[in-house]
């Protein structure tokens, strides 16, 4: 998907290469899971991040986007961000993803955008990000 909107985003970002374990929750069924994969965020800001990943389904649930929200599934994130300190957990849907053309390691981008998130935790994302590189 070649994105072609001027982005406005509500929070800076920063690039990173943090751990994270994501969930895919079906949007139509909360109890349908999938089994929990691992990859990386390479930024992160208080409103989301940009995952890697190299595959686009997890055990049957798509990892999606679209208009129609009420039906979209949900991506259950837990992200190490800080060493020695609990994850930082969010739900998120997935605003865009692209394959990627320079990566080795992972096939897609995804944007995902928090829906849910603890305030405390997206403090910590924002006092990460004040200190980081930005992007």
């Amino acid at each position: 998907m070649d994105r072609q909107w001027t982005e406005q985003r509500q929070y800076d970002r920063a690039r990173t290469r943090k751990l994270v374990r994501y969930r895919v929750i079906d949007g139509s069924d909360p109890d349908h899971v999938s089994s929990t994969k691992r990859s990386y965020v390479i930024n992160i800001g208080g409103g989301g991040v940009l995952l890697k990943a190299n595959e686009l389904e997890v055990d049957g649930l798509h990892i999606s986007y679209g208009d129609n929200t009420d039906v979209q599934n949900w991506i259950a994130l837990e992200i190490d961000l800080l060493p020695g300190r609990p994850s930082v957990k969010a739900l998120g849907q997935v605003v865009w993803y692209q394959r990627t053309t320079n990566d080795e390691e992972y096939r897609y981008d995804i944007g995902i955008e928090f829906r849910k998130i603890r305030e405390e935790d997206r403090q910590i994302i924002i006092d990460f990000v004040s200190r980081e590189e930005p992007c």
